[in-house]
């Protein structure tokens, strides 16, 4: 079923802005005679929730209020908006989605309804889409962690060599730009960081906001000091205290590598919700193997290596019983290239 166009509205105008350890949360107001009076979407933790801002300096009396996500019922940096929304006067809420965070869980609608406003509940999939990492850490505590590569048509991210640069065409690096966009945090190995020296910076045309925290799952062994990356103040996890050019250390247990659900937990702590892992393939194969990867976004490039290169994970695939089951989301066609997207039953 369709969801209203303001809803839609609402959904649109909150899609751009980075607001965890807060929800992203769009809002529209409109006229009982179908008018659009106020609308607007939360930019970031202390700023005006997205009700706030669209009610602001708008005559509100028997309007409704199409909001992305339940209005909170609890004071926290800002006051609740379910008392700005009564306040207002305001005649119909149309929520999108109920909020998982325990402090409001459905007593926002309560609280409205309690006050005589008309509240319906969508429970719109486009609505929990719209900040699919937050809904994931409510309800798991673990930031919703996505791995992204490039691979050949015949499986290899990279040549024997290393050469990796370009398997995909320029929209298909375009979109991996894009999911660099939505992440509060991008994370690579120590064996990508020597080898690349990535950025692991948004560089998309007109792009402003703020860059993901970079972050490098590193071992036991000293990390190259002459890197891009030491400029962007870094995480750095390691199963020990490492000495850094700049940034900070954060030692979690675990044998070679730091235990990545150590390392999504600190992550979430910190207000990191949306994860993008980068490479390479024994960063990869560590965290599926600890089951804390809940999407794969995979470009499957228009070449064709025509022999053994480098695998996606790192190891062995012994038997087919070991192969866990994914959902397709989405397929499409990048000019050359293929986008697929999966998440884990």
């Amino acid at each position: 079923m369709a969801i209203p166009g303001h809803l839609e509205r609402a959904i649109e105008i909150a899609a751009p802005h980075r607001t965890h350890p807060n929800p992203r949360v769009g809002a529209v107001v409109v006229s009982a005679d179908g008018a659009v009076l106020g609308e607007g979407s939360h930019l970031g933790p202390g700023q005006p929730h997205a009700e706030v801002a669209a009610l602001d300096g708008v005559d509100a009396r028997g309007a409704t209020v199409f909001v992305t996500l339940e209005p909170c019922a609890h004071h926290g940096r800002t006051p609740p908006c379910v008392t700005a929304l009564i306040e207002a006067g305001v005649q119909r809420v149309v929520v999108g989605a109920i909020d998982p965070d325990d402090r409001v869980a459905g007593q926002g609608v309560e609280q409205l309804r309690n006050a005589s406003i008309d509240v319906e509940v969508l429970d719109a999939p486009e609505a929990e889409a719209l900040d699919a990492g937050y809904f994931h850490q409510r309800r798991t505590g673990f930031p919703l962690v996505t791995l992204k590569y490039a691979m050949t048509i015949d499986g290899s991210i990279a040549a024997q060599d290393g050469s990796s640069q370009w398997i995909t065409g320029e929209l298909a690096r375009k979109d991996a730009h894009a999911l660099r966009e939505r992440s509060d945090a991008v994370v690579v190995g120590a064996g990508t960081l020597a080898a690349d020296d990535p950025q692991l910076t948004v560089r998309l045309d007109g792009f402003d906001g703020s860059q993901p925290r970079p972050v490098v799952v590193a071992g036991r062994s000293a990390l190259d000091g002459n890197r891009a990356i030491w400029g962007r103040d870094p995480l750095v996890y390691s199963t020990r205290s490492l000495e850094l050019p700049a940034g900070e250390c954060v030692v979690v247990d675990g044998d070679v590598l730091p235990d990545p659900e150590g390392i999504c937990v600190d992550l979430a702590g910190r207000g990191m919700y949306d994860v993008l892992i980068e490479g390479g393939p024994t960063l990869a194969k560590s965290f599926w193997d600890a089951g804390v990867i809940h999407r794969l976004v995979v470009f499957i490039g228009g070449l064709a290596g025509g022999g053994q290169g480098m695998a996606p994970f790192a190891g062995r695939f012994s038997t087919l019983a070991d192969a866990r089951s994914l959902e397709l989301k989405e397929l499409k066609a990048l000019d050359q290239d293929l986008r697929a997207e999966y998440v884990r039953k």
